[in-house]
Protein backbone atom coordinates (compact mmCIF):
# COMPACT_ATOMS: atom_id res chain seq x y z
CA UNK A 1 0.00 0.00 0.00
CA UNK A 2 3.01 2.61 0.87
CA UNK A 3 4.04 2.06 -2.61
CA UNK A 4 0.91 2.57 -4.26
CA UNK A 5 0.32 5.62 -2.27
CA UNK A 6 4.28 6.80 -3.51
CA UNK A 7 3.39 6.33 -6.89
CA UNK A 8 0.15 8.11 -6.96
CA UNK A 9 1.72 11.21 -4.90
CA UNK A 10 4.52 11.03 -8.02
CA UNK A 11 1.99 10.81 -10.22
CA UNK A 12 0.18 13.85 -9.12
CA UNK A 13 3.25 16.18 -8.70
CA UNK A 14 4.16 15.73 -12.71
CA UNK A 15 0.43 16.06 -13.43
CA UNK A 16 1.37 19.85 -11.80
CA UNK A 17 4.09 20.18 -14.42
CA UNK A 18 0.91 20.89 -17.11
CA UNK A 19 -0.25 24.08 -15.42
CA UNK A 20 2.58 25.41 -14.24
CA UNK A 21 4.31 24.90 -18.03
CA UNK A 22 1.72 27.27 -19.32
CA UNK A 23 1.73 30.05 -17.17
CA UNK A 24 4.88 30.33 -16.93
CA UNK A 25 6.46 33.13 -18.76
CA UNK A 26 10.52 33.68 -20.55
CA UNK A 27 12.32 35.95 -18.11
CA UNK A 28 15.63 37.14 -19.42
CA UNK A 29 16.14 38.96 -15.63
CA UNK A 30 17.28 35.82 -14.06
CA UNK A 31 19.58 35.53 -11.05
CA UNK A 32 22.57 33.66 -10.91
CA UNK A 33 23.35 30.60 -8.61
CA UNK A 34 26.50 28.53 -8.14
CA UNK A 35 24.28 25.17 -7.75
CA UNK A 36 21.07 24.39 -6.40
CA UNK A 37 19.73 20.58 -5.70
CA UNK A 38 15.81 20.16 -5.62
CA UNK A 39 14.02 16.34 -4.63
CA UNK A 40 10.69 17.57 -6.91
CA UNK A 41 9.52 21.05 -7.33
CA UNK A 42 9.17 23.28 -5.15
CA UNK A 43 10.64 21.33 -2.69
CA UNK A 44 14.06 22.55 -3.10
CA UNK A 45 17.00 24.79 -2.17
CA UNK A 46 15.01 27.46 -4.11
CA UNK A 47 12.01 26.83 -3.30
CA UNK A 48 9.25 28.18 -4.90
CA UNK A 49 11.04 30.85 -6.61
CA UNK A 50 13.18 28.48 -8.54
CA UNK A 51 12.02 29.66 -11.79
CA UNK A 52 13.66 33.43 -11.22
CA UNK A 53 17.37 31.49 -10.88
CA UNK A 54 19.69 30.46 -13.39
CA UNK A 55 22.26 28.10 -12.21
CA UNK A 56 25.81 26.49 -12.32
CA UNK A 57 25.13 23.42 -11.34
CA UNK A 58 21.61 21.52 -11.23
CA UNK A 59 21.04 18.30 -9.69
CA UNK A 60 17.14 17.42 -9.55
CA UNK A 61 16.39 14.27 -7.58
CA UNK A 62 13.01 13.31 -8.86
CA UNK A 63 12.37 16.71 -11.06
CA UNK A 64 13.14 19.96 -11.04
CA UNK A 65 11.98 23.23 -12.72
CA UNK A 66 14.27 26.29 -12.80
CA UNK A 67 14.98 29.35 -14.45
CA UNK A 68 17.86 28.64 -16.65
CA UNK A 69 21.81 27.12 -16.75
CA UNK A 70 24.78 28.21 -17.53
CA UNK A 71 26.54 24.91 -16.87
CA UNK A 72 25.64 21.48 -15.64
CA UNK A 73 22.19 19.61 -14.68
CA UNK A 74 21.61 16.11 -14.05
CA UNK A 75 18.07 14.94 -12.98
CA UNK A 76 16.47 10.91 -13.08
CA UNK A 77 13.70 12.12 -14.12
CA UNK A 78 13.03 15.83 -15.93
CA UNK A 79 14.81 18.77 -16.54
CA UNK A 80 12.40 22.05 -16.98
CA UNK A 81 14.19 25.55 -17.63
CA UNK A 82 12.03 28.01 -18.72
CA UNK A 83 15.18 30.33 -19.81
CA UNK A 84 18.39 30.19 -21.66
CA UNK A 85 20.65 26.71 -21.26
CA UNK A 86 24.47 26.40 -21.78
CA UNK A 87 26.04 23.84 -20.93
CA UNK A 88 25.35 19.74 -20.17
CA UNK A 89 21.63 18.55 -19.83
CA UNK A 90 21.32 14.36 -18.46
CA UNK A 91 17.78 13.43 -17.73
CA UNK A 92 16.71 9.88 -17.33
CA UNK A 93 13.09 10.78 -19.18
CA UNK A 94 12.91 14.16 -20.62
CA UNK A 95 14.82 17.68 -20.80
CA UNK A 96 11.95 20.41 -21.48
CA UNK A 97 13.54 24.18 -22.66
CA UNK A 98 11.74 27.13 -23.14
CA UNK A 99 14.58 29.42 -23.60
CA UNK A 100 17.53 28.85 -25.94
CA UNK A 101 19.18 25.87 -25.97
CA UNK A 102 23.08 25.50 -26.70
CA UNK A 103 25.58 22.45 -25.51
CA UNK A 104 24.78 19.23 -25.14
CA UNK A 105 21.17 17.51 -24.20
CA UNK A 106 21.03 13.82 -23.34
CA UNK A 107 18.03 12.29 -22.23
CA UNK A 108 16.35 8.85 -21.93
CA UNK A 109 12.94 9.46 -24.12
CA UNK A 110 13.27 12.97 -25.23
CA UNK A 111 14.40 16.64 -25.30
CA UNK A 112 11.99 19.49 -26.20
CA UNK A 113 13.23 22.48 -26.98
CA UNK A 114 10.57 25.22 -27.48
CA UNK A 115 13.04 28.04 -29.08
CA UNK A 116 16.58 27.84 -31.27
CA UNK A 117 18.79 24.98 -30.02
CA UNK A 118 22.46 24.80 -31.18
CA UNK A 119 24.63 21.77 -30.61
CA UNK A 120 24.05 18.19 -29.95
CA UNK A 121 20.67 16.77 -28.89
CA UNK A 122 20.62 12.79 -27.85
CA UNK A 123 17.81 10.89 -27.06
CA UNK A 124 16.30 7.36 -26.85
CA UNK A 125 13.13 8.24 -28.71
CA UNK A 126 12.13 12.48 -29.64
CA UNK A 127 14.02 15.62 -29.93
CA UNK A 128 12.37 18.17 -31.06
CA UNK A 129 13.00 22.15 -31.97
CA UNK A 130 10.66 24.98 -32.34
CA UNK A 131 12.75 27.53 -33.32
CA UNK A 132 15.83 27.26 -36.06
CA UNK A 133 18.39 24.27 -35.32
CA UNK A 134 22.13 24.26 -35.39
CA UNK A 135 24.55 21.08 -34.86
CA UNK A 136 23.80 17.26 -34.57
CA UNK A 137 20.51 15.79 -33.72
CA UNK A 138 20.40 12.11 -32.93
CA UNK A 139 17.32 10.40 -31.96
CA UNK A 140 14.74 7.68 -32.84
CA UNK A 141 12.50 10.35 -34.25
CA UNK A 142 13.62 13.79 -34.53
CA UNK A 143 11.87 17.22 -35.70
CA UNK A 144 13.60 20.30 -36.59
CA UNK A 145 10.02 22.46 -37.12
CA UNK A 146 12.11 25.92 -38.30
CA UNK A 147 15.74 26.26 -40.51
CA UNK A 148 18.02 23.51 -39.47
CA UNK A 149 22.51 23.75 -39.81
CA UNK A 150 23.60 20.50 -39.13
CA UNK A 151 23.04 16.76 -39.10
CA UNK A 152 19.68 14.57 -38.58
CA UNK A 153 20.22 11.06 -37.69
CA UNK A 154 16.83 8.77 -37.17
CA UNK A 155 14.76 6.60 -38.19
CA UNK A 156 12.56 9.44 -38.66
CA UNK A 157 14.10 13.45 -39.75
CA UNK A 158 11.81 16.00 -40.32
CA UNK A 159 13.10 19.27 -41.05
CA UNK A 160 11.06 22.54 -42.64
CA UNK A 161 14.60 23.28 -44.10
CA UNK A 162 18.11 21.97 -43.57
CA UNK A 163 21.51 22.87 -44.72
CA UNK A 164 23.20 19.94 -44.29
CA UNK A 165 22.36 16.05 -44.57
CA UNK A 166 19.61 13.75 -43.20
CA UNK A 167 19.93 10.26 -42.52
CA UNK A 168 17.27 7.52 -41.69
CA UNK A 169 14.31 5.43 -42.68
CA UNK A 170 12.12 7.69 -43.42
CA UNK A 171 13.25 11.58 -44.39
CA UNK A 172 10.37 14.63 -44.86
CA UNK A 173 11.42 17.60 -45.72
CA UNK A 174 9.82 20.78 -47.06
CA UNK A 175 12.32 22.49 -48.79
CA UNK A 176 15.77 20.94 -50.15
CA UNK A 177 17.74 23.52 -51.82
CA UNK A 178 20.53 23.16 -49.68
CA UNK A 179 19.88 19.26 -48.16
CA UNK A 180 20.77 15.86 -49.07
CA UNK A 181 18.45 13.48 -47.36
CA UNK A 182 19.98 9.62 -47.51
CA UNK A 183 17.06 7.00 -46.57
CA UNK A 184 15.07 4.48 -47.70
CA UNK A 185 11.96 7.04 -48.09
CA UNK A 186 12.51 10.74 -48.70
CA UNK A 187 9.56 12.55 -49.41
CA UNK A 188 10.82 16.47 -50.06
CA UNK A 189 8.08 18.74 -51.23
CA UNK A 190 9.44 20.01 -54.57
CA UNK A 191 11.76 17.03 -54.94
CA UNK A 192 12.65 14.32 -57.15
CA UNK A 193 9.89 11.85 -58.37
CA UNK A 194 10.88 9.79 -61.14
CA UNK A 195 9.71 6.74 -63.07
CA UNK A 196 12.31 5.10 -65.59
CA UNK A 197 11.60 2.47 -68.18
CA UNK A 198 14.87 1.01 -69.31
CA UNK A 199 16.24 -2.17 -70.94
CA UNK A 200 19.57 -3.82 -70.99
CA UNK A 201 21.52 -7.45 -72.38
CA UNK A 202 20.75 -9.29 -68.99
CA UNK A 203 17.42 -7.53 -67.71
CA UNK A 204 15.39 -6.74 -71.00
CA UNK A 205 12.95 -4.49 -69.15
CA UNK A 206 12.86 -2.30 -65.84
CA UNK A 207 10.99 -0.27 -64.06
CA UNK A 208 12.48 1.79 -61.84
CA UNK A 209 11.18 4.28 -59.44
CA UNK A 210 13.14 7.21 -57.90
CA UNK A 211 12.60 9.25 -54.58
CA UNK A 212 14.63 12.02 -52.97
CA UNK A 213 16.89 15.11 -54.38
CA UNK A 214 18.87 15.03 -57.25
CA UNK A 215 22.19 15.09 -55.47
CA UNK A 216 20.96 11.65 -53.57
CA UNK A 217 17.79 9.52 -54.11
CA UNK A 218 16.72 6.08 -53.50
CA UNK A 219 15.66 3.35 -56.42
CA UNK A 220 13.03 0.95 -56.05
CA UNK A 221 13.29 -1.76 -59.32
CA UNK A 222 11.25 -4.40 -61.17
CA UNK A 223 12.28 -6.08 -64.00
CA UNK A 224 11.71 -8.82 -66.16
CA UNK A 225 14.26 -11.41 -68.51
CA UNK A 226 14.02 -14.92 -69.66
CA UNK A 227 16.12 -18.13 -69.38
CA UNK A 228 15.75 -21.08 -71.34
CA UNK A 229 11.69 -20.37 -72.42
CA UNK A 230 11.72 -19.61 -68.74
CA UNK A 231 11.08 -16.07 -67.02
CA UNK A 232 12.71 -14.18 -64.55
CA UNK A 233 11.59 -11.29 -62.27
CA UNK A 234 13.39 -8.94 -60.42
CA UNK A 235 12.86 -7.11 -57.75
CA UNK A 236 15.74 -4.44 -56.46
CA UNK A 237 16.96 -1.54 -54.14
CA UNK A 238 19.47 1.27 -55.17
CA UNK A 239 21.02 4.61 -54.81
CA UNK A 240 22.22 7.46 -56.80
CA UNK A 241 22.58 10.72 -57.83
CA UNK A 242 22.22 13.21 -60.89
CA UNK A 243 25.37 15.54 -62.05
CA UNK A 244 23.98 18.24 -63.91
CA UNK A 245 26.27 19.51 -67.51
CA UNK A 246 23.47 22.01 -68.09
CA UNK A 247 19.90 22.73 -68.25
CA UNK A 248 19.05 19.56 -70.59
CA UNK A 249 21.99 17.43 -69.92
CA UNK A 250 22.53 15.17 -66.45
CA UNK A 251 24.73 12.35 -66.06
CA UNK A 252 23.14 9.85 -63.47
CA UNK A 253 25.24 7.23 -61.39
CA UNK A 254 22.89 4.81 -59.91
CA UNK A 255 23.90 1.89 -57.82
CA UNK A 256 21.58 -0.87 -57.32
CA UNK A 257 20.76 -4.77 -55.61
CA UNK A 258 18.44 -7.51 -57.61
CA UNK A 259 17.30 -10.40 -56.17
CA UNK A 260 16.14 -12.76 -59.35
CA UNK A 261 13.41 -15.28 -59.19
CA UNK A 262 14.10 -17.57 -61.98
CA UNK A 263 10.54 -19.83 -62.91
CA UNK A 264 8.96 -18.57 -60.06
CA UNK A 265 10.61 -20.46 -57.40
CA UNK A 266 10.43 -17.36 -54.82
CA UNK A 267 12.26 -19.78 -52.38
CA UNK A 268 15.61 -20.34 -54.72
CA UNK A 269 18.95 -20.05 -53.74
CA UNK A 270 20.96 -16.77 -53.98
CA UNK A 271 20.91 -15.11 -57.05
CA UNK A 272 21.62 -11.41 -57.11
CA UNK A 273 23.04 -8.80 -60.09
CA UNK A 274 24.61 -6.08 -58.65
CA UNK A 275 24.86 -3.02 -61.30
CA UNK A 276 26.66 0.50 -61.45
CA UNK A 277 24.93 2.47 -63.87
CA UNK A 278 26.17 5.14 -65.48
CA UNK A 279 23.78 6.94 -68.16
CA UNK A 280 23.86 9.88 -69.92
CA UNK A 281 20.58 11.86 -69.75
CA UNK A 282 19.06 14.07 -72.46
CA UNK A 283 15.44 16.14 -72.17
CA UNK A 284 13.11 17.12 -74.35
CA UNK A 285 10.76 18.41 -71.97
CA UNK A 286 11.05 19.44 -68.06
CA UNK A 287 9.40 15.66 -67.50
CA UNK A 288 10.32 13.71 -70.42
CA UNK A 289 14.37 12.63 -70.68
CA UNK A 290 15.90 9.80 -72.68
CA UNK A 291 18.96 7.74 -71.54
CA UNK A 292 21.58 5.79 -72.20
CA UNK A 293 24.78 4.84 -71.27
CA UNK A 294 27.41 1.39 -69.66
CA UNK A 295 26.79 -0.75 -66.71
CA UNK A 296 29.05 -2.57 -64.77
CA UNK A 297 27.64 -5.86 -63.70
CA UNK A 298 28.41 -8.47 -61.03
CA UNK A 299 26.40 -11.56 -61.27
CA UNK A 300 27.01 -13.91 -57.56
CA UNK A 301 24.67 -17.36 -57.85
CA UNK A 302 24.23 -20.74 -56.29
CA UNK A 303 21.38 -21.42 -59.05
CA UNK A 304 22.17 -23.88 -61.32
CA UNK A 305 19.99 -24.81 -64.35
CA UNK A 306 20.74 -28.29 -66.85
CA UNK A 307 23.92 -28.34 -64.67
CA UNK A 308 25.60 -24.77 -65.01
CA UNK A 309 25.65 -22.04 -62.99
CA UNK A 310 23.14 -18.57 -63.66
CA UNK A 311 19.88 -17.64 -64.80
CA UNK A 312 20.70 -14.96 -67.22
CA UNK A 313 21.66 -15.05 -70.76
CA UNK A 314 25.31 -12.95 -70.43
CA UNK A 315 26.82 -11.77 -73.29
CA UNK A 316 29.98 -12.20 -72.34
CA UNK A 317 32.04 -12.04 -69.03
CA UNK A 318 35.20 -10.24 -68.49
CA UNK A 319 35.57 -12.61 -65.12
CA UNK A 320 34.29 -15.76 -64.60
CA UNK A 321 35.10 -17.24 -60.57
CA UNK A 322 33.57 -20.13 -59.62
CA UNK A 323 33.47 -20.77 -55.57
CA UNK A 324 32.34 -23.00 -53.08
CA UNK A 325 28.22 -23.42 -54.17
CA UNK A 326 28.25 -20.63 -56.66
CA UNK A 327 29.56 -19.04 -58.97
CA UNK A 328 30.13 -14.59 -60.11
CA UNK A 329 30.24 -13.34 -63.29
CA UNK A 330 31.18 -9.37 -64.12
CA UNK A 331 30.62 -8.05 -67.56
CA UNK A 332 30.25 -4.22 -68.97
CA UNK A 333 26.79 -3.98 -70.57
CA UNK A 334 24.57 -1.34 -71.72
CA UNK A 335 21.22 0.55 -70.70
CA UNK A 336 18.94 2.33 -72.80
CA UNK A 337 15.07 3.59 -71.91
CA UNK A 338 12.90 7.07 -71.24
CA UNK A 339 12.50 9.14 -68.04
CA UNK A 340 9.35 10.67 -66.60
CA UNK A 341 9.47 13.11 -63.96
CA UNK A 342 6.00 12.98 -61.86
Amino acid sequence: MNNVNRKFRLVSLLVLLVPINLIAQNNDSLKTRKAQITFAYPIGSNGTSSLKYSNNFSFNILYGLNGGLNGVEIGSILNYNRGKVKGFQLAGVSNINTGFSNGFLLSGVSNVCRDSTAGFLLSGVLNYSKGNSKGFQLATVNIAANEMKGVQLGVVNYAKKIKGFQLGVINILRDAEKAVPIGLFSIVKKGLYEIEITGGEALYSNLNYKMGVEKFYTIFKIGYASYKNNPVYSTGLGFGGNLSLSDKQKISIDLSCNSLVYDNDWKGKLNLLNKADFNYKHSFSNKLSLLAGPSLNVYVTKEKVEGEYGTLNIPYTISAKEWSGGKTFMWVGLNAGLSLKL
